[in-house]
């Protein structure tokens, strides 16, 4: 039986389809676990620091590069929305961060924390596995949204627009 390429196309399309969005859904509201990490200069982060502030989270690593092409959006979403209530926090999963990450934060002109992931972070947050991840939370810390892959500015602005002017 021979398969015409317009079905092939179609089928490949549906595929497609289903796993963008099984890997893009809503996330029933459940809490995001909360964290301890550590950051460059060593000083402890909690996600209880951004209380009653809607949370991008970005798993990421700088071998990584869909990780490196979404870093910019997230630079230019933190200068808008922060004055709003917002805040970035990218946990780095590279191997030797204390090496790779200060000039990978200083090229891409990084405004937000940068976490030293651990792998009790990434089992709490779903045993992640492939980067990049994103996590948006509300102001309860409430998981709204998950992206599996690169995620861009246009994708996330209308999360975080109707995050953030429900928290007003």
């Amino acid at each position: 039986m021979k398969i015409s390429s317009k079905t092939l196309v179609a089928l490949f399309a549906t595929l497609l389809l289903l796993i963008t969005s099984a890997c893009q859904g809503k996330a029933d509201d459940e809490h995001a676990p909360g964290f301890t990490l550590l950051n460059l200069k060593g000083d402890a982060v909690e996600l209880s620091d951004y209380k009653d502030k809607v949370v991008l989270i970005n798993f990421f690593a700088t071998y990584c590069p869909p990780c490196r092409m979404e870093m910019p959006d997230f630079v230019r979403l933190q200068k808008e929305y922060g004055p709003k209530g917002f805040q970035v926090v990218a946990i780095s999963v590279d191997n030797n961060p204390e090496m790779v990450l200060p000039l990978f934060i200083q090229r891409l002109g990084i405004n937000f924390p940068v976490l030293l992931g651990t792998s009790k972070v990434l089992k709490d947050y779903g045993n992640i596995y492939a980067l990049p991840v994103t996590f948006i939370l509300d102001r309860e810390h409430r998981i709204k949204k998950r992206f599996m892959g690169m995620v861009s500015e246009e994708d996330l602005k209308p999360v975080l627009d109707q995050l953030i002017e429900e928290g007003k």
